[in-house]
């Protein structure tokens, strides 16, 4: 366990320092770690190579660092809550349900640090109509959490173009077409300080209620039979899929599949305790964003593409791959 533990943060350290020095100048790893530790030991020759490392990639890996903890510990959350795999906050309508609050935040030039806390009240609305909808006398319905999902998406999107197209601002309609886009190019330490503080929050959450994470799995009415508030639980844990749903959001636009991807390898990957599955979705969400993002800027010369397309083409073929295991789940 501890081997692999290690491995992986091995492979987030790796993701992160080609982050660091791989750009339109490259940076030697030697020097991007003096940049960011030892500023002042930089020659004065290298002060640009200081620029880049400490206002440019720096704060910009931390965020997808920060994108990748949240989507991928809120998808985690959800597959627990709805005890499926295919559950995600792309999939069950958060995603959008924050982006369509956002994106008229946005437009009403509203102050950057009310953002997260706008996203996640979206996204909550979002939350309680899906799982209201997914409510049936066995629980939640996977299948009507997916479709309800879709359907709220759907109206978000129409919202959203709404939005847009009724602003009169040319240039915000812009910005929020790049922000529904997914990514994070251009995000700074602004950004990162306020969407760092509620991931952490939501983290740190998620780990408190790792113990009735893991007694929910056995079943509600066994939960409750070994004294678990189940209502409360639900309740306590999609408002913390929701707060790092929306915090997410914030700072990267409609990002989806992490939160699918990365929980699924982790569990496969590591045993049975909830608190380890939770910190390696962290880390794989990290890595799979990370990576994302590093390809996203230097894919095409000259040209960075959507991190939500890449993304997309790793996680719609995996979606289908876990759809097909699950033929014998009826409507």
């Amino acid at each position: 366990m501890l081997l692999r533990i290690g491995l992986l943060l091995a492979v987030a350290f790796v993701s992160l320092m080609l982050n660091l020095c791989i750009g339109d100048i490259s940076v030697e790893p030697a020097a991007a770690l003096t940049a960011i530790f030892k500023p002042e030991d930089m020659p004065d020759t290298s002060a640009f190579q200081l620029e880049i490392i400490r206002q440019i990639r720096l704060p910009r890996v931390l965020i997808a660092m920060v994108v990748g903890t949240a989507l991928s510990v809120a998808g985690y959350l959800l597959q627990s809550l709805s005890r499926n795999h295919l559950a995600d906050p792309y999939l069950t309508g958060v995603s959008s349900g924050a982006g369509v609050v956002v994106a008229i935040a946005v437009a009403s030039n509203c102050s950057y640090e009310l953002v997260p806390l706008i996203a996640f009240s979206g996204g909550l609305v979002a939350a309680v109509i899906v799982g209201g909808l997914a409510r049936s006398s066995r629980g939640l319905s996977v299948t009507r959490l997916l479709l309800g999902g879709v359907g709220l998406s759907t109206i978000c999107s129409g919202i959203i173009t709404l939005v847009v197209t009724l602003g009169g601002d040319p240039v915000r309609a812009q910005s929020i077409y790049f922000w529904l886009a997914g990514g994070i190019s251009g995000r700074t330490w602004t950004e990162f300080w306020p969407a760092s503080g509620y991931s952490t929050a939501g983290l740190l959450a998620a780990f408190v209620l790792s113990k009735q994470i893991r007694l929910l799995s056995v079943g509600s009415e066994q939960a409750k039979g070994l004294g678990v508030n189940v209502d409360y639980v639900q309740w306590g844990i999609l408002f913390i899929a929701v707060l790092l749903t929306g915090t997410a959001v914030s700072v990267s636009g409609i990002v989806g599949f992490v939160g699918l991807v990365a929980p699924h390898i982790a569990r496969n990957i590591f045993g049975r305790d909830e608190r380890v599955h939770i910190f390696a979705s962290a880390v794989t969400g990290m890595i799979l964003v990370m990576l994302s993002d590093l390809l996203a800027r230097t894919l095409v010369e000259g040209q960075e593409l959507p991190l939500s397309t890449l993304l997309s083409l790793v996680g719609g073929p995996f979606f289908l791959f876990l759809i097909s295991r699950q033929k014998s789940e009826s409507l």
